[in-house]
């Protein structure tokens, strides 16, 4: 009866030598963490009530690195506008120069300025779709929509395009000065939406996709809105519908649709290449503001980021002083649970190689 007591015993013993090793394998595992990044393996285990004061730390550094995060990817939209109005506005420049020139010369000349005009179109429309992964960057609210309609595309709500539009109101000619002022109101009534006769052939009914200007009961959309921190927001309002883009294409259109000496009466020529370089000056006025205005963003965002990276550094040093640990502690209470391990491991290793006989 003695020996089968004297065997259950051991194998009772070889049991809680497996217990043992267990738990010593699991303090080893979370002291080797302890020692590799110096941060406790329980913190809230081991700071008792202050656990509360580690959790408010840790939702703190998650939403500021929410902000960091969602800041960068906005400060790479603002410069993706920025620099897409820096284009257009090249763009415009080089027109409004080569206009000047294009009335004293003759034939060629003029036609070329056409052909320069109908290019920067084509990079106001291109330029104006600026995207990213979040969409189209200067549609407004709606994001999903690209801002510009093709020039010679017909407009899927209306089946007009804009250059049949801009066609239709030169198409009676210009040989006079009344032709000419006639010409000239109608395209500051389409650009301004003010074609109430026709208003299908409004700029935001067959020029532009984005988010208008006014909702249905006359009062301005709000432009597209960023939060960059828990008590600012940001608003890019650089759309393709701000006046300024309307005036550069306005006058861009009227120099592409029509050659200047071809018109024969020298105060209707000057009539219409005039109010062509105005409308072109006021939209790179405009272009410049836009352009100078997302630049400032661009900065107070840059000044935000920077004290939201200093706010993190200062919420990790405040998230180290309580789950820190001491690694030199650590270090030394691992070589300790270390040297346990390898003392049950033999104790256990003796006992499994015990047989009935060791108990006879």
């Amino acid at each position: 009866m003695s020996e089968i007591s004297r065997t259950v015993s051991t194998a009772l013993q070889s049991l809680r030598q497996r217990e043992t090793t267990s738990r010593l394998a699991a303090q080893i595992s979370d002291t080797s963490y302890e020692v590799t990044t110096g941060l406790k393996a329980n913190p809230y285990d081991a700071l008792g009530h202050k656990s509360a004061d580690a959790i408010a730390i840790r939702m703190q550094i998650v939403r500021n690195d929410g902000f960091l995060a969602s800041n960068a990817l906005l400060d790479g939209r603002f410069l993706a506008v920025e620099t897409s109005l820096g284009a257009i506005r090249d763009a415009g420049q080089d027109v409004l120069e080569q206009s000047f020139f294009a009335q004293s010369s003759a034939g060629q000349t003029s036609a070329q300025l056409s052909q320069a005009a109908r290019s920067a179109i084509d990079t106001l429309i291109g330029r104006s779709g600026v995207s990213d992964s979040s969409g189209y960057l200067m549609s407004g609210t709606a994001t999903d929509t690209k801002p510009m309609q093709g020039w010679d595309t017909p407009h899927p709500n209306t089946g007009l395009s804009p250059s049949g539009i801009v066609d239709d109101v030169v198409s009676g000619g210009l040989n006079t000065l009344a032709d000419v002022q006639t010409a000239i109101d109608a395209m500051k009534d389409i650009f301004n939406d003010l074609n109430t006769g026709d208003p299908a052939r409004n700029f935001e009914a067959s020029f532009y996709n984005g988010t208008p200007a006014t909702d249905g009961g006359g009062q301005p959309n709000s432009p597209l809105t960023t939060r960059i921190s828990e008590t600012e927001t940001i608003a890019q309002t650089a759309q393709a519908n701000n006046p300024a883009m309307r005036d550069l294409l306005r006058g861009l259109a009227m120099l592409s649709a029509v050659d200047v000496n071809q018109i024969s009466d020298p105060d209707a020529r000057e009539a219409w290449a005039s109010e062509a370089r105005d409308a072109i000056a006021s939209g790179l006025s405009g272009l410049t503001e836009l352009e100078t205005n997302t630049g400032l963003k661009r900065t107070r965002l840059a000044d935000t980021i920077a004290a939201q990276e200093s706010r993190g550094g200062f919420l990790d040093s405040e998230r180290l002083l309580l789950e820190g640990t001491d690694q030199y502690d650590a270090a030394t209470r691992l070589t300790q649970l270390q040297t346990q391990l390898e003392s049950s491991y033999a104790v256990t290793a003796r006992l499994s190689n015990m047989s009935f006989l060791n108990f006879m």
